[in-house]
This record gives C-alpha cells, structure tokens and sequence, in this order.
C-alpha cells in the first residue's frame, strides 16, 4: 500500500452526548495530514521475564493543512465569533474549541490498483493555526496554514478512528459527507 494523494477535507461540529455532527463544512484544499495515535504501555515481569504487556489507546495527534483556512472554521471549530456578513472574526481569550469530526479522501496504490479510503477522525478538538507571512522578495513563496488538534474516543466503546475503501473517489467523498451529516457543500 503506497498513499498517494489526499483530497477534500470536511469538518463538522460533534456533539458528544447526541453523537450526531452539524454545520459541516469543506475546510479549503487539503495539503497534508498527519495522524499520530498515542498509546499508554505497561509491562509486568515476574521470575525474571515478562509476562504480561498491556498497550491501551489514549489519543491521537492530528496536523491538517490546507490552502487556506475558511472563515466558518473559526466558529464552529475555535468557537470565534464570526460576522460573516463582513468577513470579520472577533478573537477572544475566553474563547473555547467545539469537538468536531473530520473527515478526507485519502488516495491509496495497491498492487498498481488505486483505491480511494474515506476516513474520519470522529471527535477531535483543534486549535488556531500559527500564522507565518513574508515579503515576497526574489522568489514567491507559499506559505499554508496547518491546525493541530487532538483525537478522542467518541463513544464508550473507544471508537475514535474509521475507514472505508471505495473503488471511486465520488463515492469516497459522498461517504464522508453522509457520516459528517453535510448535506450541500459550496465548490471551492
């Protein structure tokens, strides 16, 4: 299996006690992810060797970049307020993320055949991007945001990951798009 692509991401607030998603949204162009799960570990040795070993999920650590950040990002996942009206976000210090569900089109080779995987990443709570700008000097530059949040068990059977495979992309993303409860998604 060799992963060779990735392709629109979605975002949608996750309610924990209903465990339902809304106001979902296409978050821009997608540039990369990176999902990193972290494990508690315990080792019990008795009469000199191990005889037990236990390795137990506790979260995972999400990097998402994209071309931009779009404005409907910072409230319903940073918890902003947002006039949109204006194009204009008000940061407050007291502000608190929502959890959200996200969910991409990753784009998988195997055995020369391509595959596309639907995945989501089912509760996860993000925080603002760093922002970096340059002047343009000799030579243009791209600089894209990237968020960092943290993945959580959604429910109490500690399901906090799951994936799909589809012979076709469309379908891969209407799979995401059903799960997340988003219904019309703007072209971008």
């Amino acid at each position: 299996m060799a992963n060779v692509g990735l392709r629109k991401p979605y975002v949608a607030k996750y309610d924990r006690q209903a465990k339902s998603y809304s106001d979902g949204f296409r978050y821009s162009h997608a540039v990369s992810m990176g999902i990193t799960p972290n494990y508690a570990e315990a080792s019990l040795y008795g009469d000199d060797v191990q005889v037990e070993y236990e390795k137990d999920f506790v979260n995972a650590a999400i990097t998402l970049g994209t071309t931009s950040t779009p404005l409907q990002a910072a409230d319903t996942m940073f918890g902003h307020t947002v006039d949109a009206e204006n194009k204009e976000v008000t940061y407050k210090a007291t502000d608190e993320a929502n959890y959200v569900g996200v969910g991409i089109t990753g784009v998988e080779k195997v055995d020369g055949v391509t595959q596309y995987i639907a995945l989501i990443i089912l509760c996860a709570k993000f925080a603002d991007s760093a922002e970096s700008y340059s002047t343009k000097g000799d030579q243009l530059q791209f600089n894209t945001p990237s968020i960092e949040g943290t993945a959580i068990s959604a429910d109490d059977e500690g399901n906090w990951k799951q994936t799909k495979i589809f012979d076709t992309a469309e379908a891969a993303d209407a799979y995401v798009r059903d799960f997340l409860n988003i219904s019309d998604v703007p072209s971008i």
